[in-house]
């Protein structure tokens, strides 16, 4: 099942939800209000190693003096 991350804009709390389906119905978990499914990350598994897609300038910073 896919997970979606979704603000409400009634109140603007943001949270995760998996859904079976894409175009699913969700409602804010506090007021019900309607909400705005959000851009997010995801992975993608190959069996023994994950790789995430994310562009570089928003994923993490890595040390450089290590």
């Amino acid at each position: 099942m896919p997970q979606f991350e979704y603000q409400c804009e009634t109140c603007a709390y943001r949270f995760d939800k998996m859904v079976q389906k894409y175009d699913a119905k969700v409602k804010c978990p506090l007021c019900e209000g309607d909400v705005k499914k959000l851009m997010s990350y995801f992975s993608v598994g190959t069996g023994k190693t994950v790789t995430a897609a994310l562009p570089a300038e928003l994923g993490p910073k890595m040390c450089t003096n290590c």
